[in-house]
């Protein structure tokens, strides 16, 4: 096993990311065995013959045992199921995390973990509107961004080392703080998904028979509504002040556009106001 790699990876929740996750280790030679762990044996089993983890278990305490710990369960439960394996995490062992929130998570994680436990708040900048270990692969992060929240209790070691698995696996490693993380993607991801929702529900207010008019634009904008209600209300909530502080800057650039077109011979404050978006935007190309 190379530097960056582990004998043994759990990964506690199946889905997406924890099975991108678990084939990108298994195809970069990174982890010997790889462990899912889950409620659902019908899914495990499923996961298994796919070729997605090496085996699989329903109990924490067999999970606990890996040398690294990937918390890949919906946000809501990551409390509740650090706190259920943390009896059983022997020193030493490295526990990370994938969610798209990290104050709440980091701060939470921190308090319960025993103090020999390394934990290191991860956020890799990946997804789909498509969830489920079907739709795993192996080069998910390839080029993707990967946020690493390191606080005054992170051990250096254990930071190196999840930083070059990341990198192993074709990701692009980035340091902040949680706080900063946060607000960044309340920006960058939380608000464009509410957008995303308001937009298709106001076309179910006016008339839910008029979607099937929904041309490229309307598809490319509203393509993430599609996405987990049940994740997207946990992120939604863990990260409620900054949502709601980018949400009202929102608003009033919604009022703004608003304005000019209610005006008289507004048209060079409309081409202005999409003109100043386009430029941005074209640097993302």
């Amino acid at each position: 096993m190379s530097q960056e790699g582990f004998n043994s990876v759990s990964i506690l929740g199946v889905g997406l990311i924890g099975g991108s996750l678990s084939l990108a280790l298994k195809e970069k030679g990174l982890a010997k065995i790889i462990i899912g762990y889950g409620r659902d044996e019908k899914r495990l089993k499923e996961a298994l013959s796919l070729g997605i983890i090496d085996k699989y278990t329903l109990s924490l305490k067999e999970a606990a045992k890996s040398q690294l710990i990937v918390l890949a369960t919906p946000l809501s439960i990551f409390e509740r199921i650090t706190k259920e394996i943390s009896p059983f995490l022997e020193s030493g062992t490295i526990l990370i995390d994938v969610g798209s929130v990290k104050v709440y998570v980091v701060n939470s994680i921190e308090r319960i973990i025993p103090e020999n436990v390394k934990f290191i708040g991860t956020h890799p900048i990946a997804g789909s509107d498509k969830t489920g270990f079907e739709n795993a692969r192996n080069n998910l992060f390839k080029d993707a961004r990967v946020i690493i929240t390191p606080t005054k209790n992170t051990n250096q070691e254990a930071l190196d080392k999840v930083t070059k698995m990341w990198q192993s696996i074709g990701a692009f490693v980035e340091y902040m703080s949680a706080e900063e993380h946060d607000k960044i993607y309340a920006l960058m991801s939380h608000l464009p998904h509410l957008i995303s929702f308001c937009l298709v529900n106001t076309v179910e207010n006016i008339d839910k028979n008029l979607i099937k008019y929904a041309g490229s634009g309307f598809k490319d904008t509203t393509r993430i509504a599609k996405s987990s209600p049940d994740i997207w209300k946990d992120i939604f909530l863990m990260n409620k002040e900054n949502v709601l502080n980018m949400l009202d800057i929102f608003i009033d650039k919604v009022k703004e556009i608003k304005n000019h077109l209610s005006e008289e011979q507004s048209e060079d404050k409309i081409v202005e106001f999409i003109l100043k978006a386009k430029k941005l935007r074209e640097k993302l190309d």
